[in-house]
C-alpha cells in the first residue's frame, strides 16, 4: 500500500503545537496557583490528546485552531492584566473573579463539547458501514458560530476584550507561490550583487501558469574576498562526485574550455544530480581560471518572462567584453528556453551559458545527459552513506532489491534512503520499506517524511515558508522554531534540556537524514547556513498551505486581499509583482484580512538602501488596533528601514523581534513592554541605544546588539543565553549587574575599562557554559587598549575565542580553554613568538593572527605542533620576516591566507610540496617577487589565488 498521505491534512503536527502552547500556559506563574483554571485547562489538554489520535479532517483542524485562538487570547489578557495590576494578578481571589477567566471557562466547555461530538461522530462512522456523510460538519459550524447573548456582550473588565472570540469561517483560497527573493541573502550589501535569479513554474487549478521571476545573484569571487567559502552539501554533493560523475565533470570541463558553442544544456531526471554536477564544474579550478566572470541563476516555480529577460539583458551588459560563464538552473519549457537563448548574444569569445533542465525533447539536441547510476554504484553509495559497509552481508537480498528499486538509480533518493535507514537495525529495514514503488516520484519523500516525529514534521513544514533554494542562517531558523513554540518549554526549576538544545537536536536529526542540506560551514565546521532539499520543498509546500500554516503574500500595498482557509495565521511577505499577478489577485473573491489572527510576519521584501519599507508599519498598526494582538514573530531581517509603530509594546505575545541588517536608526521605547520577548536582534543596524526597560524582559534569552551601551540593573533574574554587542564603561556596575548572568553561552563585549577590567574578567571566568567569547578592549578614542586576560581554564565548553586588544603576554597553555577550536588575535602586539604555546592547543582548527597581533620578526612552528589546524590566516604582520615550519608540524593544514606581510621572505617548502594536504593558498597585497617564488615552488594540487579583491573589477 502506498504510504502517501497527500489526500489527508497534516493535522497532528498542528495539534501537537497547540497542546504545547497549552502546557506552556499551565506553567505560567500567574496561572499555576489557580487550581480551578488548572483543572479546566488540563481537561482541554486531555481532549486535545484524544483529538490528536484521529484528527485528519478540515473541520477537526478548525476546532484545533479555535482552541489555539482561545489559549493565546487568554494569555494575552493575563499579560495585559499583569502590566496593569502587577502583583495582584498572582492572587487567587483576584484571578478567579476576572471576567476574562470566566469567559475562557465557558469557551473551554463549549470546545470540549465540540470535541466530544467529533469523537462520537468518528465512533459512529467506525461502527457503521454506510457511506452517508455524518453530521460532523454541521456540528462544528453550529458549535463554533452560535453564541449566547451573554458571550456576545461580554467584554470583561478590560477595554481591550473582544466579544467575538469565535473563528469565523473563511472561504478557501489558493496560497500564492513564492515570488522574487534573494536566493542567497545579502548581509553585506557592498560585496554581494543582486543578480541571483529565481525562476518558478507552478500549476494552478490544473493550468500551467507562465510567469518568470528573476531574483538576485551572488558573485563568488567577491564572497571569497571577505573570507566566505560557499560549500556544497558535504553529505550529498561530494558523494555524487565520487559515484558516477567524475567522467561527466571532465567531459563538461573540456567542452566549456575547448569548444566554441555558446549554450550547453545539462538534462536528466529529478534527483539525478544535474545541479550537483553543474556546481562541481562551476567550482572547478580550470573553469575558474578560464572564465573572467561567473554567475548562477537559480530557477524556481513562478516566473515572469519579461522580468527575467530584462534582468538577463542587464547582466549581459555588465559582462560585455569578458569571457563569462552563466548557469541557468531550472529551465522548464521550450518557449522559455528559446527566449532566454535570444537574450545571450554570442560574442565569439568563448563565453558559455549552461541550462539545467529535466529531460525532455526540447533539450535533446547537443545536451549533456546525466544518467541514473548503475545498481552496483547505487548500492555502494547507499552502504557508505548509511554507514553499513561492514554489515552488507547481513542485508537480505530482497531488502537490497527493494531499496534499489525505490531509489531508481537517483543519487538524491539514495542519500535520503540512507538517511532514513542508517539509524535502524538492518533486521528492521523491511518493515520500514512498506511502500509500493509504482511510478510515483515522491515515494522516497513519503517514506522519509512519515518516519519523522510529530515535532520534526512541524519544523520541516515550517521550513517551506522560506523560498526554494534559499540559504537560511541556522541561527535564525532555530530561534524561529523556538518562538513558534515547536518544542517543549521548561520551568526555571526544571532539569529538562533547554528548548535551544531540543531544537538543535531536531535540526541535527533532519541534517543526518539528509533532508536539510548544509550549504555553508563556519570556520570550525559547524553549520552556518542551510536549505531544504529542493524536492522536499516542492513536496511540503502544498501540505503547509493545505493547513494554512502560513500565507505567502506579495501585494505589500494592500493587505486586505490576504486570506486563508483558516484565516491568515502566519504571513510571509514577498516583493510585489506586476501585470498578470496583480490582475489575478484583484479578481479573487476573498474575505477581508483579519489581522487579529496573525501569529507571525516574516518579510523577504528586500529593497535598496534608498527605498525604506514603510508598508510593514501599516500592517502592524492594523494588528495593534485590534483587541487581541497575538503576533509572536516579527522577522524583518534584511528589510531596509521598516517603519515600526510607537505602540510596539502592545504586541504582548511577541517572542521574536528580528531586525538584523535593517539599517534602522531606532526602535520604539515601548520595546520594554514586550514581556514574552525571547529574541531581540538589532545587530548590523544603526540602533545605538535601547531603553533601560529592556531589563524588565525576564524571558529574554537572546540579545544581539550593535555595540550599544546599556546600564545593567542592580540585580537581575534574566536567563540570557546570548549577549552580543554590549558596550561597557566604568559607569556600569559589573558585579551587581552582569555578575548575575551566569548561564550565558555567547558573549561579545566591547569595553573601556581600567579599574573594573579585573572584575569583568573574573566574572567571565565563571561562565562555565560559554561557547563563544569576543572581548574588545579600547580606550576613550576607540583605539585598542590593554587586555589583561585571566585564566579561562574552567570554560571547558568554549570553542570560539576572539581577542582584540593589547595583551601584555600570551596566556600560558594551562590558562587557555582546553576546547577552543577557533582563535582570533587582533592588535595583540605580542613581541614573543606565540606559536610555541598555540601549537599545543589540542582542539585548534582555525587560527587567525591579524593586524599586528605579533610584532616580532621570526615565528617557528615546531615538530608535531598544530596537529588539527586546518586554516591559518596571517594578516598585516608587518614585522614578520621569517616563518619556519618544522617537520611533522601542521600536517592537516588545508587553507593558508597571507595578507600584507610585506617583509616575509618565503613560505616553508614543507607546506608547499607533497604529501601535504594544502588545498588553497591565498596571497593578498604581497610583493611580486614573493608571489613569483611561490608560483614556482607550490604543488600542482594547491590552488593559488592572488589578490582576490581585484577580481571582477
Amino acid at each position: 500500500m502506498l504510504l502517501s498521505n497527500s489526500g489527508s491534512m497534516e493535522v497532528k503536527p498542528v495539534v501537537a503545537v497547540v497542546t504545547q502552547k497549552l502546557v506552556d500556559t499551565l506553567n505560567e506563574e500567574s496561572i499555576a496557583d489557580n487550581k480551578v483554571m488548572i483543572h479546566q485547562l488540563k481537561g482541554v489538554q486531555k481532549s486535545l490528546e484524544k483529538l490528536r489520535s484521529f484528527s485528519k479532517e478540515k473541520d477537526h483542524l478548525r476546532v484545533v485552531y479555535e482552541i489555539e485562538d482561545e489559549i493565546e487570547k487568554f494569555t494575552f489578557r493575563v499579560a495585559r492584566q499583569r502590566k496593569r495590576f502587577g502583583f495582584l494578578t498572582k492572587q487567587t481571589f483576584f484571578f478567579n473573579n476576572v471576567n476574562s477567566c470566566c469567559k475562557l471557562k465557558r469557551k473551554i466547555k463549549k470546545i470540549r463539547s465540540t470535541i466530544r461530538n467529533f469523537r462520537d461522530d468518528e465512533a459512529s462512522i467506525t461502527s457503521t458501514t454506510t457511506s452517508t456523510p455524518t453530521s460532523s460538519t454541521s456540528t462544528v459550524t453550529s458549535s463554533l458560530n452560535s453564541k449566547t447573548d451573554e458571550e456576545e456582550n461580554d467584554d470583561g473588565d478590560d477595554a481591550f476584550c473582544n466579544g467575538t472570540n469565535e473563528l469565523a469561517q473563511k472561504s478557501s483560497s489558493d496560497i500564492w507561490p513564492i515570488s522574487e527573493i534573494p536566493s542567497t541573502p545579502s548581509p553585506k550589501r557592498g560585496w554581494m550583487t543582486r543578480s541571483f535569479s529565481t525562476i518558478t513554474n507552478q500549476k494552478e487549478h490544473g493550468l500551467q501558469c507562465k510567469k518568470l521571476t528573476f531574483s538576485f545573484s551572488y558573485n563568488e569571487e567577491e564572497k571569497n574576498m571577505v573570507g566566505f567559502k560557499q560549500l556544497s552539501n558535504v553529505s550529498y554533493q561530494e558523494e555524487v562526485g565520487v559515484f558516477g560523475q567524475i567522467d561527466d565533470i571532465k567531459s563538461l570541463v573540456r567542452r566549456l574550455t575547448q569548444q566554441t558553442e555558446l549554450f550547453v544544456p545539462i538534462v536528466g531526471d529529478a534527483g539525478c544530480g544535474k545541479t550537483t554536477l553543474a556546481r562541481a564544474v562551476y567550482r572547478n579550478r580550470k573553469i575558474r581560471d578560464h572564465f573572467e566572470s561567473h554567475d548562477w541563476i537559480s530557477v524556481t516555480e513562478d516566473y515572469d518572462l519579461e522580468r527575467v529577460l530584462l534582468s538577463v539583458s542587464k547582466k549581459v551588459d555588465m559582462v560585455k567584453g569578458k569571457r563569462y560563464l552563466i548557469v541557468v538552473d531550472g529551465v522548464g519549457s521550450c518557449s522559455v528556453l528559446k527566449d532566454l537563448k535570444n537574450a545571450f548574444p554570442d560574442e565569439n569569445n568563448g563565453s558559455k551559458v549552461i541550462f539545467i533542465s529535466r529531460s525532455g525533447p526540447e533539450m535533446s539536441m547537443n545536451s549533456h545527459s546525466v544518467k541514473n547510476i548503475s545498481k552496483e554504484e547505487s548500492w555502494t553509495m547507499f552502504l557508505k552513506k548509511a554507514g553499513k559497509e561492514k554489515e552488507a552481508e547481513q542485508i537480505k537480498p530482497y531488502v537490497k532489491d527493494k531499496i534499489l528499486n525505490i531509489c531508481k538509480g537517483l543519487p538524491l533518493n539514495i542519500v535520503l534512503m540512507a538517511g532514513l535507514l542508517m539509524t535502524k537495525r538492518t533486521t528492521r529495514w523491511a518493515e520500514s520499506l512498506t511502500i509500493d514503488h509504482d511510478q510515483h516520484s515522491d515515494d522516497v519523500l513519503n517514506l522519509c517524511y512519515n518516519d519523522l516525529t510529530i515535532n520534526s514534521k512541524l519544523c520541516l513544514l515550517y521550513m517551506s515558508l522560506f523560498p526554494k533554494d534559499y540559504d537560511i542562517p541556522v541561527r535564525r531558523l532555530l530561534r524561529l522554531w523556538l518562538a513558534e513554540g515547536f518544542v517543549k518549554r521548561r520551568s526555571r526549576r526544571s532539569k529538562h534540556p533547554l528548548p535551544e538544545d531540543l531544537v538543535k537536536t531536531c535540526f541535527d536529526e533532519l541534517v543526518d537524514r539528509n533532508i536539510i542540506q548544509i550549504t555553508k560551514l563556519r570556520s570550525d565546521n559547524s553549520p552556518r547556513q542551510c536549505r531544504l532539499v529542493s524536492l522536499f520543498h516542492d513536496y511540503l509546500l502544498p501540505k503547509a498551505q493545505d493547513i494554512s500554516l502560513f500565507y505567502i503574500h506579495r501585494n505589500s500595498e494592500n493587505y486586505e486581499d490576504a486570506a486563508g482557509t483558516f484565516g491568515v495565521r502566519r504571513m510571509v511577505q514577498h516583493l510585489s509583482t506586476t501585470g498578470a499577478f496583480d490582475h489575478q489577485q484583484s479578481q479573487r473573491k476573498s474575505p477581508t484580512f483579519d489581522p487579529s489572527l496573525l501569529r507571525s510576519y516574516i518579510s523577504f521584501n528586500f529593497q535598496h538602501k534608498d527605498m525604506p519599507e514603510r508598508e510593514v508599519g501599516i500592517l502592524l498598526c492594523q494588528v495593534i488596533s485590534h483587541n487581541f494582538s497575538l503576533l509572536r514573530v516579527l522577522d524583518l531581517e534584511g528589510v531596509c528601514q521598516p517603519s515600526l509603530p510607537n505602540k510596539l509594546g502592545h504586541l504582548r505575545h511577541l517572542r521574536y523581534l528580528g531586525l538584523r541588517w535593517t539599517f534602522l536608526e531606532s526602535i520604539p521605547e515601548s520595546v520594554g513592554d514586550l514581556s514574552y520577548l525571547e529574541t531581540l536582534d538589532v545587530k548590523h543596524t544603526r540602533v545605538d541605544t535601547l531603553p533601560d526597560s529592556i531589563w524588565k524582559l525576564k524571558r529574554l534569552r537572546h540579545l544581539n546588539l550593535n555595540n550599544i551601551r546599556l546600564a545593567m540593573p542592580p540585580s537581575s533574574s534574566l536567563t540570557l543565553l546570548t549577549l552580543w554587542g554590549l558596550v561597557l564603561d566604568e559607569k556600569i556596575s559589573i558585579t551587581q549587574g552582569l555578575g548575575k548572568l551566569l548561564d550565558l553561552r555567547e558573549l561579545g563585549i566591547k569595553f573601556r575599562l581600567n579599574e573594573s577590567q579585573g572584575a569583568l574578567l573574573d566574572w567571565i571566568a565563571k561562565l562555565v557554559n560559554l561557547q563563544q567569547l569576543r572581548l574588545t578592549s579600547v580606550d576613550d578614542m576607540g583605539r585598542p587598549s590593554k587586555l589583561d586576560l585571566k585564566p579561562l581554564t574552567a570554560l571547558d565548553k568554549l570553542s570560539h575565542l576572539n581577542l582584540y586588544g593589547n595583551l601584555q603576554k600570551l596566556p600560558d597553555l594551562n590558562e587557555f580553554p582546553p576546547t577552543v577550536k577557533v582563535l582570533t588575535l587582533s592588535l595583540s602586539r605580542l613581541s614573543n613568538d606565540p606559536m610555541e604555546t598555540l601549537e599545543q592547543l589540542p582542539c585548534l582548527i582555525v587560527l587567525r593572527l591579524l593586524g599586528e597581533s605579533f610584532t616580532g620578526t621570526r615565528m617557528v612552528c615546531h615538530r608535531k605542533g598544530f596537529q588539527k589546524l586546518e586554516v591559518l590566516k596571517l594578516w598585516k604582520l608587518t614585522g614578520l620576516e621569517e616563518w619556519d615550519v618544522e617537520d611533522e608540524a601542521m600536517t592537516n593544514l588545508k587553507q593558508l591566507d597571507i595578507r600584507c606581510c610585506h617583509k616575509l621572505k618565503n613560505i616553508s617548502s614543507r607546506l608547499l610540496l607533497k604529501p601535504r594536504r594544502l588545498e588553497d593558498l591565498e596571497l593578498t597585497d604581497m610583493p611580486d617577487d614573493f608571489v613569483a617564488r611561490i608560483k614556482k615552488r607550490k604543488s600542482n594540487d594547491t590552488s593559488l589565488t592572488i589578490n582576490p579583491w581585484k577580481f571582477n573589477k
